[in-house]
């Protein structure tokens, strides 16, 4: 269940209140109040505190516009080059394997 931080907070208060001046544990008010006792005790290890949203919040260490802007014209102007030339593990010859790709992607 959803509530404002505000109202939250005056539930809590409620169940404190009432729970000091009749002696009634805070667990009976939870339950007369409909709230699952897990939700309550959330509720008062957040007191105080507005609710936060569970976005993605900008780190220093992203990259910024012109950062990527920055990356997609380095590989505009260097494309990668992709090299397969052999089907399968056997057509591989061992002593070239690799050296041929390099070779045949090479500008």
């Amino acid at each position: 269940m959803w509530v404002p931080h505000d109202t939250r907070d005056q539930i809590v208060d409620f169940v404190r209140r009432w729970s000091e001046k009749t002696e009634i544990g805070a667990g009976r008010f939870i339950g007369w109040l409909a709230v699952r006792a897990s939700k309550f005790y959330d509720w008062r290890e957040r007191y105080g505190k507005v609710n936060e949203h569970n976005g993605w919040v900008p780190r220093d260490f992203w990259l910024e516009d012109w950062e990527k802007q920055a990356i997609i014209n380095f590989h505009l102007k260097n494309p990668l080059r992709y090299c397969l030339p052999y089907r399968t593990q056997d057509e591989a010859q061992p002593a070239d394997r690799y050296g041929s790709c390099a070779r045949e992607s090479a500008p």
